[in-house]
């Protein structure tokens, strides 16, 4: 009984990641295929992912800081990703790069290859009081600021990181709306939960 339990307890970190479905090029207020990021605000935790999905159009997820949200800060970049118009907003398939969270620091992030991060093309990750999603999409419309180099180790003034892959045509995309938290990395874990618990039933019999 007690082997059982130490597992249970070690695999709940595990269980307890999610991951965040962000649409790149799509349109937060109609949720149709258009500007910026749906949402554009999210509050991950440590070991949480957010998964990009690339609208129609040309796009690209790339990290800058709070008061500079138009200039890469040499962090997370995804590259650019050309979508077909002919494809729904919500179609499956659609090109994909994953973030791992790192912490609870806040992340900015912006749509490069749009061109549209002075209209509000950026995305807030645990936006503060003091650093909030409103004054960085104020900050997005001035003109940039002269951008100094960081390393991707140091890639936000909180000094969180973020690290990813881009993936094109991943399974992991589905339809739907899929622009808010989903537990699809929950059911991931729990099946490798499961499949640890059940293995050490089987040891103990």
């Amino acid at each position: 009984m007690k082997y059982f339990g130490f597992l249970l307890a070690s695999a709940l970190p595990l269980a307890l990641a999610y991951e965040y479905r962000v649409g790149v090029g799509k349109d937060e207020t109609t949720g149709r295929k258009g500007m910026g990021f749906d949402p554009s605000v999210i509050h991950p935790q440590a070991g949480d992912s957010i998964v990009f999905e690339f609208r129609s159009g040309v796009h690209s997820a790339v990290q800058s800081s709070f008061d500079n949200p138009c200039v890469s800060n040499g962090g997370f970049n995804s590259g650019v990703f050309t979508v077909s118009d002919d494809l729904a907003v919500d179609a499956p398939g659609l090109p994909i790069s994953r973030v791992l969270v790192n912490g609870t620091e806040s992340l900015w992030f912006f749509d490069e290859a749009g061109g549209l991060c002075y209209r509000g093309a950026v995305l807030a990750v645990n936006p503060t009081a003091a650093q909030s999603e409103v004054v960085f999409k104020e900050n997005a419309a001035l003109p940039p600021k002269p951008a100094t180099t960081t390393s991707p180790a140091a890639s936000s003034t909180s000094g969180a990181t973020a690290t990813g892959t881009p993936t094109a045509n991943s399974d992991n995309v589905s339809s739907g709306n899929n622009s808010n938290s989903s537990p699809g990395t929950v059911n991931t874990a729990w099946a490798a939960v499961m499949g640890a618990l059940f293995g050490g039933l089987a040891v103990m019999a």
